[in-house]
């Protein structure tokens, strides 16, 4: 099905170094990602691998939330 969406431009170029490293199409990749969002499991890049120009620090089972990376920050001086 085709439709019309706003994709914010870093979101927009991320799924577009998805679709390139897995040789699909970025709505392959949009669809992808919106249903495991919907079923709420994510599925971890492989290992070694940058997405959009990071690599993802592999799951250890906690979630970091903006108020820790903003107390850090503050701590830094960042």
């Amino acid at each position: 099905m085709r439709t019309t969406i706003d994709i914010e431009d870093d979101v927009l170029a991320a799924t577009k170094e998805l679709a390139r490293l897995q040789n699909v199409s970025a709505g392959h990749i949009v669809s992808k990602l919106i249903r495991e969002a919907l079923v709420g499991r994510q599925q971890a890049p492989p290992s070694g691998r940058s997405v959009a120009g990071f690599r993802p620090f592999p799951a250890r089972g906690t979630l970091v939330t903006n108020e820790q990376v903003n107390v850090l920050r503050d701590q830094e001086g960042v």
